[in-house]
């Protein structure tokens, strides 16, 4: 019975070992001689139209006795795989991919192209596919060089950001990873978009959402169109509507949007109905004292919040999306294509740009808060 006991321990031993070696292998060493990238930078500098040079910062954790700091290492060269080359010659350790949380993509850089991006790190079995994606104004080394109290590297800060954005903006939930862009950017009738990073006044801040038609950046938007497009884009995303006369009279509401797209074809022309269903509960009302016990007026509020978003988001297609993006930013083109037929070589930011879309909003506030005073 003994002996049955001690082969049984010996056997999940040599399973435990295996399995440890198949993720470590040759690579297990001390955290210490290891070097490990919190995020990874993309710049570029033109030197012509098809010469440029890459330049790829790394913030790389330092582990010290009392404290976990970083430090950057940037390689630069003539292509990605080479910078790779030009950062080994400057570090004194073993170089261990696969625990970046933010890849981060200079505006430049994003307007050339992240093709290059998406493929070098798809092909390298250690990279991590679910670290977040973004788009920064000016370097991604000097926002990674910006010093964030608490964190040890910015990158730590960005990563939280993004996730949090969730709560008040209607960002989405889980959009921005690695992995959400490699299937974006060649998926029939989508398009991707990045959350845009600023550094102003030595803070660092998600100002708006950058645009995407294929790999390539083709627009920024400020943090109010963000808005816009995440519910008019997404299912299920969280965040404020504001209903204002002046700075005293105003009422909030925090809403939750349901987002359903119907698509018709009529006279060979594509029509898309975006219906969407905000479920609200109001956070401060300072417009309208008698809301709560007026069943009759909490209607026509709701109505009036409902037709001038409506409004809103149709004025928003038309004059940005349809007349000055034209692409198709709302990801319309998946449901024409599933339902006519995928591979046809349809052009859908040109097909979604000439199609009649539009914007039902029904409003419906379902809490009003604990009480007045």
């Amino acid at each position: 019975m003994i002996n049955k006991l001690n082969n049984k321990i010996i056997i999940c031993l040599i399973i435990v070992l295996i399995i440890i070696y198949s993720f470590i292998g040759p690579k297990g060493d001390l955290v210490e001689n290891l070097e490990i990238p919190i995020g990874i930078g993309y710049d570029l500098e033109k030197q012509s139209k098809n010469n440029v040079t890459y330049s790829i910062p790394l913030p790389i954790y330092l582990f010290q006795p009392s404290k976990t700091d970083s430090t950057l290492v940037t390689g630069v060269a003539k292509s990605l795989g080479e910078t790779r080359e030009d950062r080994q010659i400057k570090i004194d350790k073993t170089f261990l991919l696969g625990m970046e949380r933010v890849l981060l993509v200079s505006e430049d850089y994003a307007e050339y192209g992240i093709r290059n991006i998406i493929d070098i790190l798809l092909i390298s079995p250690q990279a991590n596919d679910t670290a977040l994606m973004a788009v920064c104004k000016g370097k991604s080394e000097d926002i990674f060089n910006h010093k964030v109290k608490g964190y040890s590297n910015s990158a730590e800060f960005i990563e939280g950001l993004i996730k949090n954005s969730k709560q008040f903006n209607f960002f989405p939930e889980s959009e921005y990873s690695l992995m959400n862009a490699i299937v974006r950017i060649d998926a029939e009738g989508r398009n991707l978009a990045l959350p845009y990073i600023e550094l102003i006044d030595e803070d660092i801040k998600l100002t708006g959402l950058a645009l995407f038609k294929r790999d390539k950046m083709i627009a920024k938007t400020n943090i109010e169109e963000a808005k816009l497009i995440n519910i008019l884009k997404n299912n299920k995303a969280k965040g404020m509507l504001t209903i204002q006369d002046s700075s005293k009279k105003y009422i909030n509401f925090y809403a939750e949007s349901k987002r359903k797209v119907k698509c018709y074809k009529e006279d060979n022309k594509f029509k898309f109905t975006i219906a969407l269903d905000l479920n609200s509960t109001i956070v401060n009302n300072t417009l309208y004292s008698s809301l709560k016990s007026d069943p009759k007026l909490l209607e026509e509020t709701s109505n009036n919040i409902a037709e001038n978003f409506k409004k809103t988001c149709e004025n928003f297609i038309t004059n940005k999306i349809k007349s000055q993006y034209k692409a198709d930013i709302l990801g319309l083109g998946k449901f024409a294509a599933g339902k006519y037929g995928r591979g046809k070589g349809i052009d859908w930011d040109k097909v979604v740009s000439e199609s009649i879309i539009e914007v039902n909003v029904t409003v419906k506030v379902d809490n009003q808060g604990r009480g007045d005073y």
